[in-house]
C-alpha cells in the first residue's frame, strides 16, 4: 500500500514554520530517534529516516515549495532518494550529545544493503503517526506537565515550547495552544511526550494550563473586561477616546454626553474568538 506521507506531521510542526522551527523541531526528533539511543530497533532506524527525509526536503525553500504546490504523493513521484537528499548537511546538530551526525547516520541507513520487507505489524506501528490509523494498543502513562500561558495567549492560541525534563538541557516539544483555552484546562498532545524508555513509542504529553492575569483585561466566559480612564468633562459633554484591545489594536469609542462613571460600552465581536464574546470597556472616572 502506497503511504502518502506529509512532511509536516511527520516534524509535528505548521505548514507556516519558520526554518528556525524546523530545525528545533527535527533536532528534538532526531536525538529521540538517533540509531545509538536505539540500538537494533528497525522501527527507530526508520523513524530516523523518515524525519531526517523530512527535514531535508522543508529545509530547502525550492524544495519546500514543490512539496506544497503538489503535496505529499506527486512530490514523491517528482523527487527521488537522491535528490531529496542532495545538499543535505547537518554535521553539527548532534555534536553536544556525543553522537553521529545525521548525514553519517543517513549515509550508512541509506547505503546499506537491502533488508526483507519489514513485519507488517512494525510497519504499521511506524506509520501510525503519519496518518495511518493506529491499531489499538496499551498505551504507556502520559507525560503530565503544567504550562504557564498569558492571558493573551490562551484567548488568540499560541504556539509554545515545552521542556520534555526538569534540567535546562532537556529536548522540548512546540505544541499550539487553541484559541479559547482557560485556566486549568487539560490538553493531550498525542505522540509529544518523550519514550519511557529507548526504543519505546513516544508518549502522550498532557499539559495543565495556568493562565496568567493580563494588565488592565480579565476574561468573563467568553467576554473580555477592561477599563479606560475619562475626565468629568468626557462624561458630561461626550468624546471619543482610543482604547488598546488585548490583541494590541486601537478602538475608537463613542462616550455620549451625559455618561456616568463606571458606564459599561460593548464592543461586539471583541471577545474570545470563535464566540459572541464582546469586549466590554467600563469607563473610570480620572482622578
Amino acid at each position: 500500500m502506497k503511504i502518502k506521507q506529509d512532511y509536516y506531521r511527520i516534524l509535528g510542526v505548521t505548514t507556516t514554520a519558520t526554518s528556525s522551527e524546523l530545525k528545533k523541531a527535527y533536532r528534538q526528533l532526531a536525538i529521540t530517534w538517533h540509531p545509538d539511543r536505539n540500538p537494533s530497533s528497525p522501527l527507530a532506524e526508520e523513524r530516523f529516516k523518515a524525519i531526517s527525509e523530512a527535514y531535508a526536503v522543508l529545509s530547502d525553500p525550492v524544495k519546500r515549495r514543490r512539496f506544497d504546490q503538489l503535496g505529499p504523493e506527486k512530490f514523491r513521484s517528482e523527487f527521488n532518494k537522491q535528490d531529496i537528499f542532495h545538499g543535505f548537511e547537518v554535521n553539527d546538530l548532534f555534536k553536544e550529545f556525543g553522537l553521529p551526525s545525521a548525514e553519517e547516520e543517513l549515509k550508512r541507513i541509506l547505503t546499506k544493503k537491502s533488508a526483507p520487507a519489514p513485519d507488517p505489524l512494525l510497519w504499521r506501528e511506524f506509520f501510525a503517526g503519519f496518518g495511518q490509523k493506529p491499531e489499538p494498543r496499551i498505551r504507556s502513562a502520559p507525560m503530565a506537565v503544567d504550562l504557564t500561558v498569558s492571558l493573551k495567549e490562551a484567548v488568540f492560541g499560541a504556539e509554545k515550547s515545552v521542556p520534555l525534563g526538569a534540567t535546562s538541557g532537556s529536548p522540548q516539544t512546540v505544541v499550539n495552544i487553541p484559541q479559547g483555552s482557560t485556566h486549568g484546562q487539560k490538553l493531550t498532545y498525542r505522540g509529544q511526550g518523550p519514550p519511557l524508555a529507548p526504543g519505546q513509542k513516544p508518549r502522550d504529553l498532557v499539559i495543565t494550563l495556568s493562565v496568567q492575569p493580563e494588565k488592565d483585561f480579565f476574561r468573563q466566559g467568553n467576554d473580555l473586561l477592561t477599563a479606560i480612564d475619562i475626565t468629568q468633562k468626557e462624561l458630561d459633554q461626550g468624546g471619543s477616546p482610543i482604547v488598546q484591545t488585548l490583541d494590541g489594536r486601537r478602538l475608537k469609542l463613542t462616550v455620549r454626553p451625559g455618561a456616568q462613571p463606571e458606564t459599561l460600552l460593548r464592543a461586539p465581536g471583541l471577545g474570545v474568538p470563535g464566540s459572541n464574546g464582546a469586549l466590554l470597556i467600563r469607563l473610570r472616572l480620572k482622578k
